[in-house]
């Protein structure tokens, strides 16, 4: 048993790398396993090297792998989709016919692929005049305004007013623009956007406030949380005062953030918001933008970089994860890479996670033996909240990811050896796109620079496969906005400070995305102390406790300890004749009691030793059972706020009166979080 779990974790590890079954690095990773050997991979860089700098240096330098390592790497080169003046006009002409039938629709995406594919203004001649951008664009402006979209419509022609021009388009143009400024001022449509009922939105939704207003220390983070550190769970998200069901306790721009291959032609590449009248990228045809700021911001940064490899990126296979490690890198530079380095080389032990902060370094040794101890004897349980408030004190915020979790002394030598190619792979697409200002040969040695960043590539393979999360937009039928509706993975993102949200099988918070952003919110009553957690995918109501329990030593490397692991709570299925757990009425007891209702309402506490009545905790219940139909029937109706309010009332009542496991209860919290994730990335299908 213990063989085949190993198995199956050492799988997961290696599908949040590369594909197992097709792509380049696949072959390329095979091909040098081979040439080195087992015994190499296990013994001379599996117990001698012990840091991610060594790691990268041996491979590049060690007779057994080098020379396999240099000949495979030698022959990564750009390949791109390259801008196309001919396929431009082809579908600027298809589109035309479109556009002629009064599809206008179909025209409009006709019209944004011959954008897309349009070569620079003036570089092919021989296809109208070197203008294919500029009449593409004007025409899809037409068609904009035929469909209301004035404020696209005026992009379009701002872009175009913005390129070289001869006398009759600047005219015609001119015309256009006039036209389309006399049709806002007449509409009462606002500017950029136009929405309409029923119609959906192209723009990023509005995230809700923070309850209780932002902490300073971390961005993103409402007041009510704060991060603290204990043996068992490491640093976590705890409630810092009194939580509500419905609080808003983050929202959180990503540190980095990556779009599924899939979703190019309809997202964003630099915000993810759906794409009307997208604009392309200078040079290649493969990714698109909403408009010029997101443009100018992912060309300027990281498409700088990654505009002539990303084709070869997808192609090799690697995951999405190892290509939101190589954007960790494009998106911030050379220089910002240079300077973690310099952080991971001051640091006594780089592949420790139990390292001391700075802070305590500061410390004199009584202190330090002090704080150990303490740590030794903490416990997660919100009882002993003082323990971990001692230990708060010592946790420096930190604004770089790389104090997140990697468990690299839980890594296999093979699974270190997959990611330290992984690295050098990167490390080779980005000498080809000359990221070093230098020369773009494969060499024996490399460079500080080269080493530096290699390095950092390798830290970042092992924190995202952690800490990462999945991107969601929800899809609504024309039919009914709750029914049928289903969650589809757009993207992956890093967020440094919701990362420290710990998992339980019953969470206490839900999430959902407005753009990239990630909006966190309550769907349970915390008190101070108690851990704020999320659910990393393996939740109660729906996967048995073996099940929940494979996949998340297998993905996470670690055993779930919350509640409903350790007292086995049933699904959904078997949850219909479970019996209530009421909270006793003694103050201050912590005692549960059960009952069945047509039973006598009188139940002695196991606890306090006191018989209670519980015909009022049945009534009480009944009310939440009631209310929790109401908030169904209003989103029946297709009400979000107004059954969003209901629920959060219920809720709030249940917890007060009774416990978990309670199957309405759950019902009515998922319908909640479904309540909620209409205020982020909606799209009607």
């Amino acid at each position: 048993m213990e063989k085949a779990n190993q198995h199956y974790k050492s799988r997961c590890s290696l599908e949040t790398l590369r594909s197992q079954s097709k792509g380049f690095f696949r072959d390329f990773s095979e091909l040098v396993c081979k040439s080195a050997g087992n015994s190499w991979i296990s013994t001379t860089f599996g117990e001698k090297i012990k840091t991610d700098k060594e790691r990268i240096k041996i491979i590049f330098t060690d007779p057994a792998v080098k020379k396999s390592i240099l000949e495979t790497l030698s022959r990564v080169k750009h390949i791109y989709r390259d801008k196309d003046a001919c396929i431009s006009r082809l579908k600027r002409l298809e589109a035309e016919k479109y556009n002629s039938t009064g599809n206008k629709e179909i025209a409009l995406l006709y019209f944004s692929q011959a954008v897309l594919r349009a070569t620079p203004t003036g570089e092919v001649q021989s296809i109208d005049n070197g203008y294919s951008l500029i009449l593409a664009l004007l025409e899809r402006a037409n068609v904009l305004m035929t469909l209301g979209d004035y404020g696209f419509a005026l992009n379009d022609l701002n872009l175009a007013a913005n390129e070289t021009l001869p006398s009759n388009l600047r005219t015609q143009l001119e015309n256009t623009r006039q036209n389309c400024y006399e049709l806002i001022r007449k509409s009462t449509v606002t500017v950029p956007y136009k929405h309409m009922e029923n119609k959906n939105s192209y723009s990023k939704p509005i995230p809700p406030e923070l309850t209780g207003g932002p902490c300073e220390s971390m961005a993103g983070l409402s007041n009510l949380v704060e991060v603290q550190q204990t043996a068992n769970a490491g640093v976590h998200a705890v409630a810092a005062g009194k939580i509500n069901v419905g609080d808003i306790l983050a929202v959180e721009a990503p540190f980095v953030s990556c779009l599924l291959p899939e979703y190019y032609g309809t997202h964003c590449q630099n915000c993810f918001v759906r794409l009307r009248a997208p604009i392309g990228c200078p040079n290649c045809s493969l990714v698109a933008f909403c408009g010029e700021a997101c443009r100018d911001s992912g060309t300027k940064t990281y498409h700088k970089y990654e505009c002539k490899i990303l084709t070869l990126l997808i192609g090799s296979g690697m995951s999405i994860l190892s290509i939101l490690a190589l954007r960790m890198v494009t998106e911030r530079g050379l220089d910002y890479c240079k300077k973690m380095y310099e952080k991971f080389e001051n640091t006594d032990n780089l592949s420790n996670n139990d390292k001391k902060d700075e802070t305590e370094k500061s410390m004199s040794e009584s202190m330090k033996h002090r704080i150990r101890k303490k740590n030794l004897n903490e416990s997660v349980t919100a009882n002993e909240h003082d323990t971990s408030n001692i230990l708060n004190q010592i946790i420096e915020y930190d604004s770089t990811p790389y104090n997140l979790v990697t468990h690299d002394s839980s890594r296999s030598a093979f699974d270190f050896f997959e990611r330290t190619l992984m690295a050098a792979f990167l490390l080779r697409c980005l000498q080809t796109v000359d990221f070093f200002n230098g020369s773009s040969s494969v060499k024996d040695t490399l460079s500080n620079e080269n080493l530096a960043v290699a390095v950092v590539l390798l830290r970042n393979l092992q924190l995202l496969q952690f800490n990462a999360h999945e991107i969601s937009e929800t899809r609504i039928s024309n039919e009914h906005r709750f029914q049928k509706s289903k969650v589809v993975y757009i993207g992956v993102a890093l967020y440094i400070n919701c990362a420290r949200f710990n998992h339980d099988c019953y969470p206490a918070v839900t999430r959902y995305f407005t753009g990239r952003d990630i909006v966190i919110c309550a769907t349970r009553p915390l008190n101070p102390g108690e851990t704020v957690a999320e659910n990393y995918g393996p939740i109660f109501t729906k996967r048995s406790l073996k099940d929940r329990q494979q996949s998340l030593e297998g993905r996470y490397w670690f055993k779930c300890s919350c509640l409903a692991c350790i007292e086995d709570w049933p699904s959904f299925d078997n949850l219909i004749n479970y019996k209530t757990r009421f909270r006793c009425t003694t103050r201050d007891c912590p005692g549960l009691l059960e009952a069945l209702e047509n039973s006598k309402h009188l139940v002695k506490c196991m606890v306090c030793k006191k018989k209670i009545n519980l015909k009022h905790q049945f009534r009480n219940l009944h009310n939440c059972i009631a209310k929790y139909s109401r908030g169904f029937a209003l989103m029946e109706e297709e009400k979000p706020i107004e059954a969003g309010r209901e629920l959060k009332t219920a809720l709030e009542e249940f917890h007060k009166i009774a416990c978990p496991p309670h199957r309405e209860t759950h019902l009515a919290e998922i319908a909640l979080a479904a309540c909620m994730a209409d205020s982020g990335n909606l799209w009607k299908l």
